[in-house]
């Protein structure tokens, strides 16, 4: 089945901005956090994406008996059964990402604890949100490599504050 949805990496900002906005995160170093976060839900969304698939493939055969005259699935009814799946497991998966970085965050703030990374600039993030173009290959190692990089660069910088 292919895919008609944006990359994940859209699935990154629709995480983002919203979490940025409701806890007032409007500088690069705070703004870390939830977007290490969101790309990792990200990748997760990716994992998904692939099982699914998986799961899906024996409709193939359906769509085959159904050209052959011999029963089976329409081409235009598969299209919809996996549509709707699609769409119901991304709804899902996007609340409890979501609730999960919203519930992680609120308890940050209510201690104070949202790492404020100051020597982390708006360009640093720039030049990270280019490397969607490696998110977009969905690999384990695209994301593990980028996440890990983030995930270091985010700790150093903090434990030098």
């Amino acid at each position: 089945m292919g895919s008609v949805v944006p990359p994940y990496g859209s699935l990154s900002f629709l995480l983002v901005f919203p979490l940025c906005r409701h806890f007032g995160l409007d500088q690069p170093g705070p703004a870390l956090l939830p977007l290490i976060l969101s790309m990792m839900a990200a990748y997760t969304a990716s994992w998904c994406e692939l099982r699914q698939r998986i799961g899906l493939n024996p409709m193939v055969d359906e769509v085959v008996a159904w050209c052959n005259g011999s029963g089976g699935m329409s081409p235009g009814r598969v299209i919809l059964l996996a549509g709707l799946c699609r769409a119901a497991w991304q709804a899902v998966l996007y609340a409890v990402c979501f609730g999960l970085i919203f519930a992680l965050l609120t308890r940050l703030s209510e201690h104070h604890a949202v790492p404020a990374l100051s020597a982390v600039t708006w360009s640093a993030l720039y030049v990270a949100a280019l490397l969607g173009a490696v998110l977009s290959l969905r690999t384990r190692q695209a994301y593990a490599v980028l996440v890990g990089t983030l995930g270091a660069l985010a700790l150093l910088i903090w434990g030098g504050n």
